[in-house]
């Protein structure tokens, strides 16, 4: 998609900050970094004009993000003096129309496409997931969550009514999902065992194999990214989270002084562990569970594979883009070959 913005160079950004992101260091490099480690995909080809946008405001390089419209932002330090991501200023640097392949250094002849073609609903995703991240639950709501803040912002676009279907068939207890730069609309499922995926399972670049692998060795997230749908010419908006400090509405307010009414008896209940005195309740039957037990990470089943959470592959944050950052985990890599070798 074609950005409709009438922004400048270098202007603030005013919308959420999101999209894929991709690293250009200074000596125009320009590659996707997978989940943290060492390993870059190179795209092979990516806009000049946009790779001496980012270096005219920042000489060393940095990140940069890809939205599904096509605008490119990157995060400043005006002044030098950020100590905080907050403290970032998010800017604007150009737009693109995302295409071409992401290219091993080592391998060339592993590249995959950025924006692969020829799906359906519900077929396995032969690229990097990666793009926008947003969330939502099975009534609907759906929303973007600051990395920054930690606040959820909702969602006040309407998705394509076969989106919001895939997703809903998909993942019928809601979660997250991806909108990649080129508008395709991605998702991590649990690996269901057809012989449909089976196939295209052996069907995937090598290349996406492998990193599928990576993140289940690193993450102990067993699932696969799947295609939900194209998002075409929607772009997403988000509003302003709500605020303890705001005004409810009269239907809000009506609403909540019906559930008020509504509630239940007025059982005695004990303050030591907030349990009803209601002898007619067979033991067997009451939760004993406490709200410490509920919420203490311990207490977790860890015998299975951990399940996808809101907090899961969360965009963190930017604060730590810095070129010589790059440069020392290059250094650790190059010796790690050297004793490994």
């Amino acid at each position: 998609m074609t950005s409709a913005t009438n922004l400048s160079v270098g202007d603030e950004w005013p919308d959420h900050y999101r999209g894929l992101t991709l690293h250009i260091n200074q000596n125009r490099d320009c590659w996707w970094q997978v989940y943290n480690g060492t390993d870059r995909l190179y795209v092979d080809s990516f806009p000049e004009a946009i790779i001496d946008n980012l270096l005219s405001l920042k000489p060393l390089g940095g990140r940069i993000r890809l939205t599904e419209s096509g605008d490119v932002l990157t995060r400043l330090d005006e002044d030098d003096t950020a100590e905080s991501v907050d403290e970032y200023t998010q800017v604007w640097i150009g737009d693109v129309a995302f295409s071409g392949e992401l290219v091993p250094d080592d391998a060339p002849d592993m590249a995959i496409p950025v924006d692969p073609d020829d799906l359906s609903p519900g077929d396995l995703w032969p690229s990097v997931y990666d793009g926008a991240r947003y969330s939502f639950v099975p009534d609907g709501r759906m929303w973007w969550k600051n990395s920054t803040t930690k606040k959820r912002h909702p969602v006040t676009t309407s998705l394509p009514t076969l989106i919001q279907a895939t997703l809903r068939q998909q993942k019928p207890q809601g979660g997250s999902f991806r909108v990649t730069p080129t508008n395709d609309v991605i998702t991590l499922v649990e690996s269901p065992a057809t012989d449909t995926v089976k196939h295209q399972f052996s069907e995937l670049p090598a290349l996406v194999r492998n990193i599928i692998k990576l993140r289940k060795d690193r993450a102990d997230l067993e699932m696969l990214p799947i295609y939900v749908g194209d998002l075409g010419d929607t772009t997403i908006e988000v509003e302003s989270p709500t605020s303890l400090t705001d005004q409810m509405s009269t239907e809000e307010q009506d609403a909540l002084e019906g559930w008020a009414a509504s509630l239940g008896g007025t059982t005695p209940t004990q303050t030591a562990d907030h349990t009803t005195t209601d002898d007619s309740t067979h033991p067997d039957s009451q939760d004993t569970t406490s709200d410490q037990e509920a919420t203490t990470p311990d207490t977790q089943d860890t015998s299975s594979p951990r399940q996808e959470t809101d907090s899961d592959d969360d965009e963190g944050p930017d604060f730590s883009d810095d070129p010589e950052e790059w440069l020392g985990l290059d250094m650790e890599a190059t010796e790690e070959r050297i004793y490994d070798g």
